[in-house]
């Protein structure tokens, strides 16, 4: 496979996993045969050592001692990314549901000023697709628009690229499901475009589903963050008012 060259050095792949044991080694290694720069971060797995999986190879690797959630990990990686040069921070689920060829459909997007931050829009024609992702897609995108104006297809995916300079400016309070929420709200608030392209994805069998989301808290955690944004756009538009009045 022929890797993805100019500006190869500054762009990374970021692959965060929680207990993905038995898919990871495979998904970096292949985002690895398109990416010069691949970085794994641990957070806190318990069903495999990750880093011995990754010995030998030129795959960094980081780990959280204790399971941090998966926003963390993206930071953490972030930070690490930034303090080596890179620019581009492309994000890629460790559970096999998105496809490592794709990563070439967000390079002709990443822009030169990093003002972007692009979305792969999962297509749910594919076999297996959970009820609870359909319609919790549709939830997400509609509270976006609310707190945003911005109407995008996907902005649950974990398949994204971010400009590592401006992520690390956000002040984000959200460290698990709920920082992807967070993110893409405060992006558009910092005056960053938000972009989609189509990516495939794979979903096996339900009994066969290895996930780390937790419905019952996370689904809290998400509640309460699409609650303190709308509140914070409320805010910010009253307060346009008011100073337009004085």
């Amino acid at each position: 496979m022929e890797k993805i060259n100019s500006p190869a050095d500054f762009i990374w792949c970021a692959v965060p996993v929680y207990n993905n044991g038995s898919t990871v080694k495979g998904i970096a290694s292949e985002c690895r045969s398109y990416l010069n720069n691949v970085l794994v971060v641990d957070d806190g797995s318990t069903d495999a050592d990750v880093s011995g999986m990754f010995a030998g190879t030129d795959i960094s690797v980081i780990r959280h001692e204790k399971n941090r959630g998966k926003g963390e990990a993206i930071m953490t990686a972030a930070r690490y990314i930034a303090e080596n040069g890179g620019l581009f921070m492309i994000t890629i689920d460790a559970d096999g549901q998105h496809y490592p060829k794709d990563l070439h459909k967000f390079m002709s997007l990443l822009p030169d000023d990093g003002s972007s931050i692009t979305i792969g829009c999962r297509n749910f024609n594919a076999e297996n697709i959970p009820k609870s992702s359909r319609f919790g897609r549709k939830f997400a995108n509609f509270w976006l628009w609310i707190e945003t104006g911005v109407s995008i297809n996907d902005c649950q995916s974990g398949f994204r690229a971010y400009p590592v300079k401006y992520l690390l400016e956000m002040k984000l309070q959200g460290s698990h499901y709920d920082f992807e929420s967070e993110v893409l709200a405060r992006a558009v608030w910092a005056g960053l475009e938000l972009k989609t392209v189509e990516v495939d994805v794979w979903y096996p069998e339900p009994l066969k589903r290895i996930s780390a989301f937790r419905p019952v808290i996370d689904n809290i955690r998400i509640s309460l963050m699409h609650t303190r944004l709308v509140g914070k756009r409320i805010l910010q538009k009253t307060g346009g008012i008011i100073r337009a009045k004085e």
